[in-house]
Order: structure tokens, then sequence, then C-alpha cells
């Protein structure tokens, strides 16, 4: 309820406030009573309509809806103010801040609306807010004078009181341009977007048409310049808010064809007999007859005004309306012919006649000049149906493809089977299963961009095929089917029980939680020696076998076993990782238990054992014969044995002449080592590890990402890391911590007490030290 909402309260306030200064001024005046009682009703149903749907997706953006608010609660402010006394400055100052209101929200809500979706995005300089700002500048001085006069003592105030007239007619001139020039960048850079580019046209025809009336009312001096402009902004602003607000963009086209017709029509009239009425006041009577007659004409003629307003003279709207109605036939091969033939008749170009493509089987059907259908084999671009699916009425269109084939590459091929077809858009079919084809529209002559009236009939006309299309391949369908069957059972009952496992065992998860742990990797490999690392781990992943990572002091093996692991024929298994080190794992019965042991925890997938040399002999003992009995999977089983990545920092040859891993597990793991390269190897990395580590750090810490500084960046790029990963790390994590700023810096580098190394030793020049201010009081002591 309106009466709940916080935001309510203080516009009306404010509203009433003006009212009653307006009946203390003009106590024996009706008027500002009707505005105290009125205003804040039309406020309390402005919010109560405004009030986000609970449920369901929202198109209009949540700005817009404050915009509107904003707009009507200037406007009221306005009336509020001129049902006072007139010279009045409080009031006018009132009345220029309302219609200020007005322009800035009308502006603020042209910019924040919200995309139907598809593959166009906004563009930015649509949401720039630089017409709201200048705007709020200009009714901002303009408001500022009169309440300037109103303020201060008459004695300080040396303003001629037409100061003020001329200011609030500047801002009313300069704000009905600024809101063309709005609305005509909008128009400009969004004219593609269903949807955005009816609103944008109608708040363009609107501005335009305010604009034009207005303005020569003031010029004719058909009333008060400080009076008529804002009155022209603040309905151009509404217009406007309207625009952008309403539900359905189809109502705004629709119904500015008839204000558009009204108001070509009118206005003249209405101007002249102004303009009669004020130079022969003798004849008013005459001139207000005459003037109603004129306008009962206006309303008899405007629909037939109206209609060439239609895009593209509703040429498409009126052909896809009776392929509408041919799609009507019970007979599904006719009622095919029937909307195909009457979809022919919107273009007179040779050659350019729509098609239907079937979905399943692969099929072209069209309609020749003697109205014969023909069925072709043909089969569409894949990728046709997965954006068709997401724009919106289903509706994908060559303009919005050529839009976006810079920034998109993958679009291209799509772009161009279109020109081959000489094609403007593409409608989805879809019925429950999924897409059943598309209508094909021809592009013929046309050069108009494609209307949502337009996309939405084509979409209500492929609702209504789906069914026809539905039936006619039906037939072929269940053919296909009968013949696939017998083939196909003993392969579907063997798929059903590995999926069966398969499901069981979570493959997706295990999948996904290793690419966590492989996305540090991969996103920091532009090194020569990380990519060459990257291909040899996955080549020798891809052979299902063991694999052995040599590990230098600090780097972290586990996201290169993640990447062995996702190149596997076990990458959808588990993915477990044991840690050498920990006593835990020093028991060999926990190793050949069937519950607890490792290998029947990871089988299906992969086991990472760190530190194998760490392990005692018996352990290593029962990882040998774990590989010594294979990774294929059983007859009666369809998961096979985990694989092993194991990591040492010697080379498994040398451990094994040290006693330190036996000799049948060195013997598995000599053909597939893998050197792992330390930090000093990947200068390339550097830069990216840096960059990444600073950000997970900051955002860990200060819930935001932070960054490097040059100089210090450099001095991490010269450092030799001995510690690798640990070290970087480290530093990393204790200089974001005391890092006051965004950037760290090299004296928040000297703090942790880092000092870079070259490859000829330390540096001469050690960093300069910052030292630490105590940043926790003292405590307060206790009562005893």
């Amino acid at each position: 309820m309106t009466l709940s909402v916080r935001s309510f309260w203080l516009p009306s306030a404010l509203v009433a406030y003006v009212c009653f200064a307006a009946l203390q001024v003009r106590s024996g005046s009706v008027l500002p009573w009707i505005a105290l009682v009125g205003l804040p009703l039309v406020l309390a149903e402005t919010w109560r309509r405004t009030q986000r749907p609970p449920r369901g997706v929202d198109p209009i953006d949540p700005a817009a809806r404050s915009a509107l608010r904003a707009c009507v609660w200037g406007a009221a402010l306005w009336l509020a103010a001129r049902s006072g006394p007139s010279g009045h400055a409080a009031f006018d100052a009132a009345a220029n801040l309302g219609s200020g209101t007005c322009s800035v929200a009308a502006l603020v809500g042209l910019a924040r609306i919200a995309p139907l979706g598809g593959i166009l995005a906004p563009h930015t300089g649509t949401r720039s807010l630089d017409a709201a700002g200048f705007s709020a500048l200009l009714w901002a001085i303009a408001a500022a004078l009169p309440a300037t006069r109103a303020l201060l003592p008459a004695q300080l105030v040396r303003l001629d009181p037409l100061a003020v007239d001329y200011a609030t007619t500047s801002a009313g001139v300069a704000s009905l341009l600024v809101l063309v020039a709005a609305t005509a960048r909008l128009k400009l850079l969004r004219r593609l977007e269903l949807g955005v580019n009816d609103r944008a046209a109608g708040a363009l025809a609107l501005s335009i048409t305010s604009l034009l009336v207005v303005v020569p009312a003031a010029a004719l001096d058909v009333a008060a310049p400080d009076r008529v402009l804002p009155i022209g902004v603040i309905l151009s602003a509404l217009c406007c808010i309207w625009v952008v607000t309403t539900r359905d963009p189809t109502t705004v086209s629709s119904a500015l064809r008839g204000i558009l017709a009204v108001v070509i029509l009118g206005a003249p009239v209405t101007l002249l007999a102004g303009v009669l009425a004020q130079q022969a006041s003798r004849h008013a009577g005459a001139i207000v007859l005459a003037t109603s007659g004129l306008a009962i004409l206006v309303g008899l003629i405007a629909r037939a005004v109206a209609r060439p307003l239609g895009p593209e003279q509703s040429r498409w709207l009126d052909a896809i309306d009776a392929a509408s109605r041919g799609a009507l036939q019970p007979e599904p091969d006719a009622a095919i012919r029937a909307a195909l033939e009457a979809l022919s008749k919107a273009t007179a170009t040779a050659g350019a006649r729509p098609e239907l493509w079937r979905y399943h089987p692969e099929e072209v059907l069209s309609v020749d000049i003697a109205g014969y259908l023909h069925v072709e084999a043909g089969k569409a671009p894949p990728r046709l149906y997965e954006l068709a699916l997401a724009e919106p009425e289903r509706t994908l269109r060559a303009e919005a493809l050529q839009a976006v084939q810079v920034r998109r590459a993958e679009v291209r091929p799509l772009l161009e089977w279109f020109d081959s077809r000489k094609a403007f858009s593409a409608t989805l079919i879809l019925d429950e299963d999924g897409p059943l084809g598309f209508i094909l529209l021809p592009r013929g002559s046309r050069r108009a961009v494609m209307a949502l009236e337009e996309a939405r009939a084509a979409r209500i006309l492929a609702d209504r095929i789906s069914a026809l299309l539905a039936v006619s391949s039906a037939l072929a369908r269940s053919r296909r089917r009968e013949l696939d069957a017998t083939e196909r059972a003993a392969e579907l009952e063997r798929e059903r029980r590995r999926l069966e496992q398969i499901i069981q065992q979570s493959s997706g998860k295990n999948r996904l939680w290793a690419e966590r742990i492989a996305d540090s990797i991969r996103r920091t490999a532009y090194s020569a020696a990380a990519r060459l690392t990257v291909d040899q781990v996955e080549r020798l992943a891809r052979r299902g076998g063991p694999i052995a990572l040599i590990t230098p002091p600090g780097v972290d093996a586990t996201g290169w076993a993640a990447l062995a692991h996702l190149a596997s024929p076990r990458g959808g298994g588990p993915f477990l990782v044991v840690d050498g080190t920990r006593g835990a794992e020093h028991d060999p019965d926990r190793w050949q238990s069937d519950e607890h042991s490792p290998l029947i925890l990871a089988d299906g997938g992969t086991l990472v054992v760190l530190a194998v040399d760490s392990l005692p002999l018996a352990v290593q003992e029962i990882l040998a014969r774990h590989l010594a009995r294979g990774t294929t999977a059983s007859d009666d089983s369809v998961i096979p044995p985990a694989g092993l990545t194991l990591s040492s920092s010697r080379h498994p040859g040398e451990l094994a002449a040290s006693a330190r891993l036996v000799r049948s597990l060195e013997r598995s793991l000599h053909d597939a080592v893998v050197e792992l390269p330390p930090l000093m190897d990947r200068a390339e990395d550097l830069r990216a590890l840096v960059l990444d580590q600073l950000a997970r750090a900051g955002l860990e810490v200060r819930g935001e990402p932070l960054g490097v500084d040059s100089a210090a960046l450099r001095l991490l790029l010269d450092h030799r890391w001995p510690g690798n990963d640990l070290e970087l790390r480290d530093v990393l994590t204790r200089a974001a911590c005391l890092t006051a700023g965004k950037l760290v810096s090299m004296a928040d580098l000297a703090n942790v007490g880092f000092r870079p190394d070259t490859e000829h030793g330390v540096t001469g020049t050690p960093l300069p030290v910052v030292p630490r201010l105590r940043s926790r009081g003292r405590r307060t002591p206790r009562g005893r």
C-alpha cells in the first residue's frame, strides 16, 4: 500500500505545504483548496501504480519508476505553486523547482529504458545523465533567482523581477531543446532494439510536437512565456516518462499515431483560434464556435490521417495478419501454403519470398508465384536457433547481427547466411518439446527497422503455425524413430547403466570443482614455459596413465594436477587430493580399507598425492600395486579405477636411488615426469599472478580488489622468487593487509620486509621503510 512507502510522505508534505501557503495568501480562492485535496490523492495513486510487481520479471527499470514518481511530484508542485498569487517570488521558485524536477526526471527516465534482451546491448552513451545534469543546472538557476528574492531582505536584493521571467523562459526553451536532443540521440543509438525503438520514436515525436506547439504559442503571445513554456516542459516530460514506463511498447506506437494525427491537425487550429480570439475579442463567440466545428472535423479524419503513420505503411502487419487467418485451415499443408502465400504479398521484389524452415526433418517450404507449395532439403545454422530463442519475441533480425558483428565474431557466419538468403528476420517456431523451425521473411526493398508490432505479429503467426508444423512433421519423425529403435535398444540399455552410475558419482559437481582449481593456472599461463608445461601435462593425461609432477619449493601442484584430471578420460569423476606429509595418511590399513581408502574414494576419477616421497614405503607399495592392476574398467563395472598424479620435490629416479621411493612405483612413472616451472622461468606470467593475487587478497581483506603501482610492479617482476608461489602469496597478502590505498606501493612492500633481488644478487639500494602507526589505542584499565 502507498501509506507504507516512506518515500511518499516527504513529497506529499512539500506539496501540501505549498498549498497551505497559497491558502494563507489567497484565503478567498477555492483553487488552493482543490490543489490541497486533489494533488496528494494524485501522488498517492501514482505511488500505488508505480510499485514494483511482487512476482515475475519487471520490464521497467526501477530508476525509471522513481523518475515517474519524481515527474508527477514536480507537476504537482508546479500546480500547487500556481494556485497561489502570480508575481510572488516564493511561489515562482516553487513552480520553477517543480518544472525542473519534471525535466530532469524525464531525462533520467529516458536514460534508464530497460532493454527486452537479446544480443543487442544498450549503448553506453544513452545511459549517460549529462542531459539531466545540464537541465538541472538551468532550472537550478531559474529557481534560485526567485528564491533569493523571497528569502533575503529587499534592500539586499538588487534584482529586476523581469530577470526571473527571463530565467524561467530561457530554462523552458533550453529544456525543450535538450529533451529533443536527448530523445534524438536515444533513437539514433538504440533504434535497432525492439521495443526501445518504439519508445524512443514516441518520446522524440512528442518532444518535437511540444516544442513546435509551445514555442509558437509563446512567440504569438497567446499566453505569458514564463507560464506557457513551463507548461510545455511539464507536458513534454509527462509524455516522455509515460513512454518510458508503459509496460507494453506497442501501446506507444499505436497511441502515438493517433496523438500525432490529432496534433498535426489540431495544433494549427488551436493556435489560430487563440490568436484570433486575442486580436478580435468582439467575435470570440463566433471564433469558439468555428473552432469547435473544426475540432469535430479533426476527430473524424484523425484515424484516416494516422493510418499512413504505421511502420512500413503497415504492409507487413496486414500481410502477417492475413497469414494468421490463412493458417486457420484444418488441413496442415493447405494452411501452410495459404500462410506463405499471404506473406509473399508484402514484398513486390522479384525472387524475394518467405520461407518456412523445418528443424526435423530438415526441409524448406516455400510458395512460388503460381501458389504451389515446394519442399526442398535445407539445413539452417544451429546457432540461429540458439540466438533466436534468446531474442525478444523469438525473432532474430539481420540488422541486429550486423550491429554486433564487430564485437561478436561468432555471428558473422550467421549474418553471411542471412545475406545469402536475402532475408530480413527469422522467427522461431516452438512447441513444448523444443524448436520446430522458423519463419524466414525476405528483405526485399525494405529499409525501415523492424518494429515491435511486426515482431509480435510474426511471433503470433509462428505460434499458430507450430501446431501445423508439428502435425506435418510427426509422421516423418515416427518413421525415423521406428528405424532406429531396434538398433539403439542395446546401446541405450548400456548407456542407461553407465549414466546411472555417473549420476551417482555427481560427475558434474566433480568437474566443476576441478575446473575451479585449474582456473588459477589457465588464467595466468602466458609464458612459453607455462604453456609448454600445460601442453605436456594435458598430453600425458590424455593417455590415461599416471603422472609425476616435480614441484620446486613453494610451487602448488594442485592446480596442475587439476589440469591433468580435466584432460584425462576420467575428467567427470572425483578429484581427490591427499597430502603425504599428514600423519593420518601414513597408515597402510587406511589405504587398504574398503570405506576409507583414498583409492576407493577416487574411483572413476583422479587421486592426487602431494609429497609422495613423504609416505611410508608400505603405502607406496600399495600405490604401485594399484598401478600394476591397470586403469581399465573390469567386466562388471563401467567405472574405471582411479588415476594417479603424484608430486615430489625431486625426480623419481633420484628418490628411488636414495631409497625414498619404491622401485616399482618409479618404473611406472619414468616416462610420465613433468617438471613444473618455477616463477623465475615464468616472467610473462608474473604480472597476471600479481594482479590476480592482489585482487583476491583485497576482496578477502577489504571487500574490494587491489592493484599495484608501476614502480612496485617493476620490483616484483625483477625479483627471482626463490620461494615461488608460496613466497609471492605471502608477500602480496601481507602487503594487502598493510596498504591504505587502492594500489600497493613500494612503501607497502618495504613495510612487509620485501627486498627485491636481481639476477646478480640483492640490489644495493633497499626500499624505503615507512614506519607503521599504532592503529589501536591504549585499552581502558579495568575497574577493580
